[in-house]
């Protein structure tokens, strides 16, 4: 009685602790349920592993009152124990046993560089510069200059130094060019050369500026300037860059018009050249306020867009001020900026007027009906979308597809509004003839119905004769079923197939065949390779204009479900001649190959690292022989000079058994199973890995991985997909230095003639698995350059 007591007192002390926070966990994992049914995602494509889900707490939790505690007698050290005591002992797993987990050392201390206190170039390798004292001084070069679209600085060249080398601060106290309208800014020099006008931001739009060079400019050695240089530059007037509505919009009757510019501009002076017209009657307009402004959404959102005083929103109004329906109804409205739009950065106004137009809605009436990209026809493929066009834009968010009937009725078709049309989407019976109506219940934009039903006629033509397989020219068979090959087709009864049977080593020719499958048939093709094992007529399914999948039961020609087959498919007319078609469309041939071996290769310069693994578990598979074919080499084991010689011999031997063809006379190169399994060389470890050292030699053909275990053969090409490849990129390549360079300019952009400085930085990137970046050294003394432009200039 005591202990049921004792129990019962220690189960009320564990639900006073645990009791508020389980409550606030609850409240948390409600909110986590009401949050995953928000976001459901079908279970059965989330990946597996421990997951974590974050959510919002419920508010005032924090601050709820915790149950107070009840009044208990502490149990005793011996009673304590005694309660512990009927609790099972932890097992100890293997698991859980293991090394501590040592963090990787520090990464080595950076190298530090080293400074090559020279010049670049060096002075022996451009010459000291040669002036004349008898040369004039001449102004080589100047911009901008003429009529241009931006001018963001000003830039003067002289043929002779015009400043000693001093400071940027005193340099700049010397200017011999004079610019009318000059902007906020500041003169630098360019070494003793150029001069340069930087701008705060740029020179003002609409102005034309006037610079002078006057007659008398000395340079630093006393020449002078023989004459005056002048010349002029333009900036452009206001240019128009954002027109809303535009396009042949369709807008309500009220809509705002909203225009921005390239400079800024004086709304009041710029509206009074603004003209709006419809059908020769010009209409009223007044600036939009910023209430308006504000409640409109795409017009506030333009105008923080662009930057201030570089716009205007303005709208139509009626003779009595007021704005409703102040545009006319289905009409098509012009905005025109006329001629001699002023700009408020220059004096210069704009020289032709600048237009743009959009429409307004009328009644919503059903305009056509059509199919595909002929916008006329209403016969379609059964894979075309139908369409129903309106004269307004099509309301979506009151849309329902059940406003849109199909006789006879078609499933599972998307019927959505886009725009001021219906799209119905989806494949088609075919050869019928259906009756789309639109309800008259139908609304536009505005708030308009389209009254009365629209109704449309569309006609299906035959599903086009089609044969098709997936996965390409290279197909692994599914291990985890019966071995088959399915090929699809429509409006076929026949079916011609041809089954080989082939080895890994046959792979070239297969690649040989597929190139030129689609030539010409003048062309003499080359021969399919294998050994014909199967050749007959399947027949289809009689389903007219529906898609027909064919499983093709490959057991027959397989070794214990493993082998490699090539597969030629062609359509047949009823009296049993081949139909004459492209392999591109209406012919399949495939190479299927039906192994548990999966098979993936990693190579660099050197090795090759094939991994093999179990096609039906993913686990690694170890025991697996792995070779490359045709020029592949072998792993040296560990044993005797005697005993490696012969498991050479016999691993050559068991490689050739897939090169030589069935028939072959020469008995040498084929391999009994015993050979096989006793050569044991190049093996997969546990991993499933094995490094194959590359061959020397450059192969004439694409190489394969070939992989054996029992009587599971598999192979991987280089590629499978790119069937021209002709000669195999498995082999060693040297592994050099090279150089790395970095190289950049003080401007990026020159006039012609003008001196370029130019700084670069170049290393050695040292070849091998312990190459670094490194210092040229001794490569520096031969080391030549050429340096050209963007454009191949040197």
């Amino acid at each position: 009685m005591k202990q049921l007591t004792t129990l019962i007192l220690i189960f009320a002390i564990y639900s006073g602790l645990i009791a508020p926070i389980g409550l606030q966990l609850n409240m948390q994992v409600h909110a986590q349920i009401i949050n995953r049914k928000m976001t459901q995602i079908d279970a059965d494509e989330q990946e597996k592993g421990l997951q974590f889900r974050l959510s919002e707490g419920v508010e005032g939790a924090e601050t709820r009152e915790k149950s107070p505690v009840a009044a208990t007698d502490p149990l005793s050290a011996n009673e304590t124990g005694n309660l512990l005591k009927r609790l099972p002992n932890i097992k100890i797993e293997k698991e859980d046993q293991t090394d501590f987990a040592k963090r990787a050392g520090s990464l080595p201390p950076p190298k530090t560089g080293k400074n090559i206190n020279v010049k670049f170039p060096a002075d022996e390798q451009r010459g000291t510069p040669k002036v004349s004292n008898d040369q004039n001084l001449e102004v080589l070069r100047f911009s901008p200059e003429g009529v241009v679209k931006l001018a963001p600085d000003l830039s003067v060249t002289f043929s002779q130094p015009m400043i000693a080398v001093t400071s940027q601060e005193q340099a700049a106290n010397t200017v011999p060019v004079e610019v009318s309208s000059l902007p906020e800014g500041n003169w630098r020099w360019l070494g003793t050369k150029t001069l340069m006008f930087d701008t705060k931001s740029r020179f003002p739009m609409a102005t034309k500026f006037t610079a002078k060079i006057p007659a008398g400019t000395k340079a630093v050695n006393g020449q002078v300037l023989g004459k005056d240089v002048v010349w002029t530059f333009t900036t452009p007037p206001p240019k128009v860059e954002t027109m809303i509505p535009s396009n042949n919009q369709i807008t309500q009757r009220d809509a705002l018009v909203f225009v921005s510019f390239d400079q800024q501009i004086n709304q009041s002076e710029v509206i009074k050249t603004i003209a709006v017209n419809s059908n020769g009657r010009k209409i009223s307009i007044r600036p939009a306020n910023e209430d308006e402004i504000s409640k409109n959404e795409s017009i506030s959102y333009y105008v923080k867009q662009v930057q201030s005083n570089r716009w205007l929103a303005f709208r139509a109004v009626n003779s009595d001020g007021s704005t409703e329906n102040a545009l006319p109804a289905d009409s098509q409205i012009t905005v025109a900026i006329q001629k001699g739009t002023p700009s408020a950065e220059g004096p210069l106004t704009t020289t032709e007027a600048q237009s743009f137009s959009f429409k307004t809605y009328g009644a919503m009436k059903f305009v056509k009906s059509y199919c595909g990209y002929n916008q006329s026809e209403t016969t379609c493929a059964p894979y075309d979308n139908w369409r129903l066009e309106f004269s307004n834009p099509i309301d979506t968010e009151s849309f329902d597809k059940m406003l849109v009937k199909i006789e006879p009725n078609i499933e599972n078709l998307n019927i959505y509004p886009s725009g001021n049309s219906i799209i119905i989407d989806g494949l088609k019976p075919a050869r019928k003839t259906f009756s789309v109506t639109a309800s008259g219940a139908l609304k536009d934009n505005f708030g308009q119905t389209l009254g009365q039903e629209a109704k449309a006629i569309f006609k299906t033509d035959a599903m086009p004769q089609a044969l098709y397989s997936q996965g390409g020219n290279f197909v692994v068979l599914d291990p985890n079923s019966k071995p088959a090959f399915s090929v699809y087709s429509t409006n076929f009864n026949q079916l011609k197939v041809k089954i080989y049977k082939v080895q890994p080593n046959d792979w070239t020719q297969f690649q040989e065949y597929v190139r030129r499958i689609n030539y010409d048939d003048k062309v003499k093709k080359p021969t399919i390779p294998g050994k014909l094992v199967s050749d007959k007529i399947v027949s289809l399914k009689n389903q007219p204009d529906e898609l027909i999948e064919t499983r093709l039961d490959l057991t027959e020609f397989l070794d214990g479900n493993f082998g490699n087959l090539i597969l030629d498919v062609q359509p047949v007319e009823d009296s049993g001649k081949a139909v004459q078609v492209r392999a591109y469309n209406r012919r399949v041939f495939a190479w299927a190959q039906s192994t548990n071996i999966g098979l993936d290769a990693f190579v660099d310069n050197q090795e090759l690292v094939g991994f093999a693994t179990d096609l039906k578990t993913g686990k690694p598979l170890s025991g697996v022989d792995l070779t490359i074919y045709p020029n592949g080499s072998q792993v040296q084991s560990p044993k005797s000079k005697v005993q490696s010689q012969n498991t050479v011999s016999s691993w050559w031997n068991w490689a050739m058994s897939f090169v030589a063809p069935e028939n072959s006379a020469n008995s040498a190169n084929s391999a009994n199973l015993e050979e096989i399994e006793a050569a044991q060389t190049n093996q997969t470890d546990a991993n499933g890995i094995l490094r194959l050292p590359l061959p020397e030699n450059q192969a004439k053909q694409q190489n394969i991985l070939i992989a054996k275990r029992g009587k599971d053969v598999a192979f991987l090409p280089e590629n499978t997909d790119y069937y021209y490849q002709q000669q195999g990129n498995w082999f060693q390549k040297p592994q050099t230095d090279s150089l790395r360079w970095f190289v950049f300019t003080d401007r990026n952009m020159y006039r012609p003639k003008e001196e370029v400085a130019v700084k670069g930085y170049i290393r050695v990137f040292q070849g091998g698995k312990l190459g670094d970046i490194a210092q040229l050294g001794d490569k520096a003394n031969g080391l030549n350059y050429k340096i050209y432009d963007s454009r191949g200039n040197e």
